[in-house]
């Protein structure tokens, strides 16, 4: 599987315990299966947003929620083995 995860989040927030948290999650649940998972702190208030290369498949902003444990997982198995 070569895929980029980036997981995109509110530095001012202190959304960074958040990404780091789903950052391990995804490395325990694909281990080398992706080639990379980047976590990228931003400006925008509230944003904390998951991408599979440059698709946005979870978003904090628009769920008004953070991603449930595994939630991102099964998301990432569905568009990878589609």
């Amino acid at each position: 599987m070569e895929k980029t995860i980036t997981i995109k989040y509110c530095a001012p927030c202190h959304f960074g315990k958040q990404a780091k948290g789903l950052y391990e999650e995804l490395k325990v649940d694909f281990g080398e299966s992706l080639t990379e998972i980047i976590l990228e702190p931003s400006q925008t208030i509230g944003k904390f947003e998951v991408f599979i290369e440059k698709e946005l498949v979870f978003s904090k902003i628009k769920s008004d929620r953070f991603p449930q444990p595994g939630e991102v997982g099964k998301i990432i198995m569905t568009r990878i083995y589609k």
